[in-house]
Formats: C-alpha cells, sequence, structure tokens
C-alpha cells in the first residue's frame, strides 16, 4: 500500500465482507453423494467472474465429477525466476438445516460484527479473503 492505513482503506479490506457474504448464499452443500451435491459449479463460476472483473484471465475446470469446479488464475510477479505462492481454498460445506440455525446457514448475514452462515469459518472466509486480496494486487499493480 502506498498510503496509511489511518488515510486510506485497502480495496480489500472494504469488499471481504461482501464476497464473503455472497460465497455463503452459494449453497454447496456436499453430501457425498454426487446426485444431491449441489451448487459448486455456480459458486466457482461467480469466483472466476469476480477475478475477471479485476482483470484476470481464469480457467474453470471439473475434476473428479461433473459440477466440482475449481478456478484457476495467475498474477504474474516482477521477478520471474523466484518461486511461484499458490492460494487454495475449496467452496464446498458440510449440509446444514436452516432450522438448526438461529441465523439461516446461508443467508450471509452480517450482525453483530459477524458474517453468518455455513462455511464462514471453514473456508469460505478464507476464500473471500484471498479473493479480496487476488482483486487488490491485480487492481493495483502489486507484484
Amino acid at each position: 500500500m502506498s498510503e496509511t492505513a489511518e488515510t486510506h482503506t485497502p480495496r480489500a479490506v472494504s469488499e471481504v465482507v461482501d464476497l464473503v457474504s455472497a460465497l455463503i448464499r452459494f449453497d454447496t452443500s456436499n453430501t457425498g453423494e454426487l446426485e444431491t451435491t449441489k451448487g459448486e459449479r455456480a459458486c466457482a463460476q461467480w469466483v472466476a467472474e469476480q477475478l475477471e472483473a479485476a482483470g484476470y484471465e481464469t480457467e474453470y475446470v471439473e475434476s473428479g465429477a461433473p459440477g466440482r469446479g475449481n478456478v484457476f488464475a495467475r498474477l504474474r510477479g516482477a521477478d520471474s525466476s523466484r518461486g511461484a505462492l499458490m492460494m487454495h481454498g475449496h467452496l464446498d460445506v458440510v449440509p446444514a438445516e436452516a432450522s438448526d440455525w438461529s441465523v439461516h446457514p446461508f443467508s450471509g448475514a452480517v450482525r453483530d460484527g459477524y458474517v453468518w452462515g455455513r462455511g464462514a469459518i471453514d473456508m469460505k472466509d478464507m476464500v473471500g479473503m484471498m479473493l479480496a486480496v487476488a482483486r487488490q494486487f491485480k487492481i493495483e499493480g502489486t507484484v
């Protein structure tokens, strides 16, 4: 960052809550059975759209089974002789019954300073943070 935190809110900080909430709104429940597992393709395609909006070229690949989507994007560094940093996460979540929750598990609601929902602390939170930082780096030209 070129400015201090006191004078500038980094792009990633300003959009991470919205990104995490949006990820949680995708019901990507993995039941262990292909016929009832859902939502990963749509969620992965949404992730690709967020990266493309920031200027990345993405590749969507299904592996293992139809609908089990993977998104690949690359931000080239300034020194190609150095090693790469790979960030990865998963979009599927354990199924949830709405009646067992005080806040709907796929609402992505923000209450009391927290994002609520299935995946908020495993792994959609981290995917949202990685997505926010990746978008900031590309948009601001950080390498």
